[in-house]
């Protein structure tokens, strides 16, 4: 596959600190991450990955010609235009952050509620997950019925279904067996065999060196 030409997120020469502390969390940071691509950024605890997706996501404002999307400079941005970028956005957290009030279904499709979607294309792209995911059996269950990994599957697939610009997957993992991890790492290396771009958090080298074997990466070391 050709690279493209210009990245997708890119930040420069960015450096995070905090008042209490002497050590900056990172300094003079530089990523790139292209459409298309599989990024896994990996690193023990307190090197700033955390940090990383707050300002990836624009909760953590940057200064001025740091952090850009698609060469735009996302320090410019008023509240509403961060807002509309977070709408590209979707993170499969730790935590799977399932809804426990709503139903799998409910759970899945509550982006594209959000979006205003038709009903007719809500259901179409919602059979559509089920069967990509393998998720049909599980698909009339409640969050408090199902395991970890099949949470992160839901989780997964309530990404997917939004179709977003990227998808962070941060320590989507952490709390699950071996056996687990392997499944949800084959499901984001196919979601980007399927053209989505990927940032997967982790501290798990296990895990990277797994998804490695399987398919072409760009590794970031915090």
């Amino acid at each position: 596959m050709t690279t493209p030409s210009l990245p997708l997120l890119m930040i420069k020469e960015l450096t995070r600190g905090y008042p209490q502390q002497t050590k900056p969390l990172f300094k003079k940071l530089n990523f790139e991450m292209f459409p298309g691509d599989f990024t896994v950024v990996i690193g023990k605890s307190g090197t700033g990955k955390s940090t990383l997706v707050r300002f990836l996501i624009g909760e953590l404002r940057p200064y001025k010609k740091s952090v850009y999307y698609k060469m735009y400079d996302i320090a410019l941005w008023n509240d509403d235009e961060i807002q509309s970028y977070r709408r590209n956005i979707w993170i499969v957290f730790q935590d799977d952050k399932l809804i426990s009030s709503l139903s799998i279904k409910e759970n899945i499709i509550y982006p594209l509620r959000l979006q205003g979607m038709s009903k007719s294309e809500i259901a179409s792209r919602y059979t559509q997950i089920l069967k990509k995911l393998n998720l049909e059996e599980i698909a009339h269950s409640t969050p408090q019925a199902l395991s970890g990994g099949e949470k992160q599957k839901v989780a997964i697939a309530r990404a997917l279904i939004h179709t977003p610009a990227f998808i962070i997957a941060d320590e989507p993992t952490g709390n699950l067996d071996w056996e687990d991890t392997q499944e949800i790492g084959n499901h984001l290396i196919q979601a980007n065999a399927s053209g989505n771009t990927i940032i997967l958090i982790t501290h798990d080298i296990h895990l990277l060196n797994y998804i490695k074997s399987k398919t072409n990466v760009r590794i970031f070391q915090m």
